[in-house]
């Protein structure tokens, strides 16, 4: 098997950590197809505008679970430790300087950083690390909806989960005891989610109570990154400044980073050659051709390592048509992923047949059992009419798509859900159409259970399958299955679990096809495409290294001259 399942214990002495956290070499000059090339040696000054599709769901980074506002965020907050740039696999330290922590232990012994202050000018130190895992773990109901990554990871909130004490050993020692090995927790605090903010600005915020926390909304400099907040304009745009007491061998080499929201990718590329930005991410598929090779700018890719899916939730609508699995598997058999990738994808996606895109070093052992449903309009409206559905009496489905932001899986989602709204109503379905606005309003109500059909997807944080379906279909520590697909099929909770504690890498893959198999095979979801993506830059940007899942840094980033 080629799996890439790296953990560094602390023995290794940290290796493999390089720059983008810890201010080394930049990994620029070699980062190749996966990296803006490096012009000489970098530069401090100038101020880089680059355009997401939008900005941040919350400016408190537990309460964010997409891209779009890490990529603002982690600029700002660390967390203790996070994967090496430009992979999947490998972690190293961040305000943790080394640690010991293996798959098979439930005691994990973080070593901190000394000498490192937030931004307000308050210490970083062990009880700072010890505020914020309480905070997360103490989350309040109205919070804990939003803190989609900590549940995830820690299996709920309070007690009963993963997570059975933290403790502040010393000044600079932190001892995370766990009610369970787990494989996977590194790469789970390594998220963005688990960055670690000042308790001054905690309590200053009111971080703790719903009915009066600012931390969400309010400009503070309240994390330990190489750039700080200096202005956040809802809709407009987020100003950070370079920190010039950053803990690193160097600090950030750009004076000023803005990051505007342009939701449309053709006005992204307008504003990139009419020289508004000098950056960009998540070009349109049929935009490439006009940045790569064109004089003045270069694009960067990705690998591909996200999926878009289909989410199918049997429980949204009392007594509705998606209860019966001969209706869900009409669904999906109405859809012919192949022809969304055309027009969509520019050619350059992939059909998704299982969750796990083949850059995923699981894919093979994972994916080998999931059976395959093909497209198959007349077998679907087979099966609608043996569940007693037909002309006068077709099966009613609500169907919904986010506005305002592309995502790497989802270049176009109005133009994918009216493609694929055709199909439905081809084959049978009667579809109430729905929209929302993506970080506000879609997100919430989409992992709160409130649609019959939704598009969303998945970039994946680290190379691993609990991150794919895990993340996605766990059971809380309640036995609830996820709220987002209502999955509560027999024999799943059991899967999952298992799959979970597995530490022997061949049978952590036979586990993990057993979930697969469940969950495809009950059409808990469909998965649809996978997606290419890329970041458009002008030629000055310097030091861009891309990763996979999207998470990257502008630490290393620096500006040649005109």
């Amino acid at each position: 098997m080629n799996h890439r399942w790296k953990f560094l214990p602390v023995t290794m002495g940290l290796a493999l950590v390089i720059a983008a956290c810890n201010g080394g070499e930049s990994p620029a000059a070699s980062a190749g197809a996966s990296g803006a090339p490096t012009d000489g040696e970098p530069q401090a000054g100038g101020t880089l505008v680059f355009a997401g599709a939008a900005l941040a769901a919350s400016l408190d980074p537990s309460q964010t679970s997409d891209g779009e506002s890490f990529r603002i965020l982690q600029q700002i907050y660390e967390p203790l430790v996070d994967l090496v740039p430009g992979t999947v696999d490998e972690l190293e330290g961040v305000l943790a300087e080394s640690w010991d922590c293996e798959p098979d232990s439930t005691t994990c012994v973080f070593n901190l950083r000394e000498g490192v202050t937030f931004h307000d000018g308050t210490e970083f130190d062990a009880d700072a690390v010890k505020t914020n895992f309480d905070r997360w773990d103490n989350f309040a109901e109205e919070f804990q909806a939003n803190a989609y990554y900590y549940g995830a990871v820690m299996n709920g909130f309070g007690e009963n989960n993963l997570i059975e004490s933290v403790e502040a050993t010393d000044d600079l020692t932190v001892t995370i005891t766990l009610s369970e090995p787990s494989p996977t927790f590194l790469y789970g605090i390594a998220l963005t989610p688990f960055s670690i903010v000042s308790p001054a600005v905690l309590a200053e915020t009111n971080a703790d109570d719903p009915a009066a926390s600012t931390l969400g909304t309010d400009t503070v400099q309240g994390g330990t990154g190489p750039f700080i907040l200096e202005e956040y304009t809802p809709d407009a745009s987020a100003v950070l400044v370079r920190n010039d007491d950053y803990w690193g061998e160097h600090t950030a080499y750009l004076d000023r980073l803005v990051i505007q929201p342009i939701d449309d990718p053709a006005a992204r590329l307008q504003a990139l050659q009419g020289g508004d930005v000098q950056g960009f991410d998540l070009i349109a598929p049929g935009d490439r051709s006009a940045v790569e090779g064109a004089e003045g700018f270069q694009l960067v890719n990705r690998e591909s390592f996200n999926t878009l899916y289909l989410g199918v939730n049997p429980t949204a609508t009392e007594n509705g048509p998606l209860a019966d699995l001969a209706v869900r598997q009409a669904v999906a058999m109405a859809i012919n992923r192949e022809a969304l990738i055309g027009p969509f994808y520019g050619g350059g996606g992939s059909v998704a047949d299982c969750f796990l895109p083949p850059t995923s070093g699981w894919h093979d052992s994972v994916c080998a059992d999931v059976e395959v449903i093909e497209h198959d309009p007349e077998g679907a409206q087979a099966l609608l009419e043996e569940a007693g559905f037909g002309a006068d009496n077709p099966p009613v489905v609500n169907f919904w798509y986010p506005t305002e932001v592309t995502r790497p899986y989802m270049p176009d989602p109005r133009g994918l859900h009216e493609a694929v709204t055709t199909m439905l109503e081809d084959a049978g379905f009667t579809v109430e159409p729905g929209s929302a606005v993506w970080g506000t309003e879609y997100i919430p109500a989409a992992q709160g259970g409130e649609y019959d059909l939704h598009f969303l997807g998945w970039t994946g944080d680290y190379d691993d399958p609990s991150n794919w379906y895990g993340v996605h279909f766990g059971f809380d520590a309640d036995g609830n299955p996820a709220t987002q697909f209502g999955c509560d099929v027999e024999g799943l909770e059991d899967a999952i679990n298992s799959a979970e504690a597995e530490l022997d890498e061949t049978a952590r893959g036979a586990a993990w096809a057993e979930v697969a198999r469940i969950i495809h095979g009950e059409v808990c979801f469909f998965t649809l495409v996978h997606g290419d993506t890329a970041i458009a830059l002008t030629d000055r940007v310097q030091g861009y290294v891309a990763n996979p899942t999207g998470s990257e840094s502008f630490l290393d980033v620096w500006l040649s001259e005109e």
